[in-house]
């Protein structure tokens, strides 16, 4: 993608929005633009279907009339269009047949979904100020313009870091009077500089966002030094699109490595690469490290054989290193394995989820320990890295 701004384009259509959504925040495993109803109708513009959440898109590009504001009917189309989308997906459960470009046709099963938001996008040039939640038939609608489209999806670039800004501006007290000049984007500025929480609302019931909220974040030094501190994190987003071969085990491995917000695949990024530069300094023949964070064990097999040199013997390894690390503190349930070699040329991938852990799988653990020498001697590995690096001052 030549631009990480999705909605400048004057003139774009919901095609090339879906197109520039399914490829960047979302990934095109779990976005699925203009899906169908039995009948052939098209159900919404774009569904994004990850785990246990479902966000329904409907764009749509308005003209302002001459007040400079949006008709009435044309904003409340697009409400109707979503509500009813999901009436046609949760309260009717039509069969609904989803196309994806790496797994074909899949059926989706609405109850796997926990949490479903609708955001309709109004692609004019827009009127300012504009309600950026609306309530529609008691479900609320979140409404984003061109331009917090953009900001949106280029600042909350994770699934996680995502929905879960929706999810917190869903829970605020609706007895808190909010006033938001200049865009939501005033809003989101203080969301995030208060660690991606809306928890600050308790203090008071009256907010007022002006335009210059956005403006400061943006050029915040540590704003701006965590932008360059994620960079990074792009060899994560990588890895998720190694993760495919076609398989649905493959596409629960590459959902796991989805699953982390953008500062967590930064921590991820770092420490595998802090591995490998270790790996081939070294002149290891094999390399192995477990990271543990938040609920899962992280597990990279590194290999100084380039191609395919014993690759079936480093996918075993890797397995047997995944179910070890299963038994070992802080006993995460979920365990993500990476291996790859030192020309990066073959990746391979392991994912677990156990969540009870058995005396015989005990017994397992320490044969496989007794036989290979995987982490016996383990050395576990934590982050405290901050999000938003602490500023070293000039002397």
């Amino acid at each position: 993608m030549d631009s990480p701004h999705y909605f400048r384009q004057k003139g774009a259509d919901a095609e090339r929005v879906i197109h520039d959504l399914a490829n960047k925040t979302f990934f095109v495993d779990w976005c699925y633009p203009n899906p169908k109803k039995p009948d052939g109708k098209e159900l919404c513009d774009c569904l994004i279907v990850f785990d246990d959440t479902a966000i329904i898109w409907q764009i749509k590009d308005l003209k302002v009339d001459e007040q400079g504001r949006y008709k009435k009917a044309e904003v409340e189309k697009n409400l109707r269009q979503l509500a009813g989308a999901r009436r046609a997906l949760f309260d009717l459960r039509e069969p609904i047949v989803l196309m994806n470009p790496r797994r074909g046709a899949e059926q989706f099963k609405p109850e796997a979904i926990k949490h479903i938001h609708l955001i309709s996008v109004l692609m004019g040039e827009g009127e300012e100020p504009f309600p950026f939640v609306q309530e529609y038939k008691n479900r609320q609608i979140h409404v984003f313009t061109r331009e917090f489209a953009d900001i949106a999806l280029s600042e909350l670039d994770t699934v996680a870091d995502f929905r879960k800004y929706l999810q917190d501006k869903e829970q605020i007290d609706p007895t808190k009077h909010l006033i938001v000049a200049g865009g939501e984007q005033n809003l989101l500025a203080k969301y995030l500089e208060n660690e991606h929480s809306f928890k600050w609302m308790d203090q008071a019931d009256l907010f007022y966002f002006d335009e210059t909220n956005w403006p400061a974040f943006i050029k915040n030094p540590q704003v701006i030094a965590k932008k360059h501190a994620d960079k990074v994190s792009q060899g994560w987003d990588s890895l998720i699109n190694r993760a495919h071969e076609g398989s649905a085990r493959y596409e629960l491995v590459a959902r796991e490595l989805a699953r982390p917000d953008r500062f967590t695949r930064r921590v991820l990024s770092q420490y595998f690469l802090e591995a490998y530069a270790e790996m081939r300094n070294g002149r290891h023949e094999l390399f192995r490290r477990n990271f543990a964070l938040k609920d899962t064990t992280y597990c990279f097999l590194l290999t100084y054989d380039a191609g395919d040199t014993r690759r079936e013997q480093r996918r075993n390894m890797l397995q047997a290193m995944c179910f070890v690390a299963r038994g070992l503190p802080p006993f995460n349930k979920r365990v993500v394995g990476v291996s790859t070699d030192r020309d990066n040329t073959n990746y391979d991938f392991c994912f677990l989820h156990m969540p009870e852990w058995t005396g015989e799988d005990e017994k397992r653990k320490k044969q496989i320990q007794a036989e290979t020498g995987i982490f016996v001697s383990p050395r576990l590995t934590t982050s405290s890295e901050d999000e938003y690096p602490v500023l070293k001052k000039r002397p």
